[in-house]
């Protein structure tokens, strides 16, 4: 089986939020954390995923 690079994908940026005082709503803050949360899963799920290519990739190079 030939090896064919596939790159790595668009990571999504990941900010850590902080309520910057009363002029934020706790829902709005709530609401970044979790899509910062979001993003930041979705970036350790794209990472295991090239990790696990590149282990069967070295697997089947021996």
């Amino acid at each position: 089986m030939a090896y064919e690079r596939t790159g790595i994908q668009a990571l999504f940026p990941v900010y850590f939020s902080r309520k910057t005082g009363e002029s934020v709503s706790k829902e709005d803050f709530d609401i970044a954390v979790a899509q910062n949360e979001s993003n930041l899963n979705q970036n350790l799920e794209t990472l295991y995923h090239k990790l696990l290519e590149l282990e069967d990739f070295l697997s089947t190079a021996e």
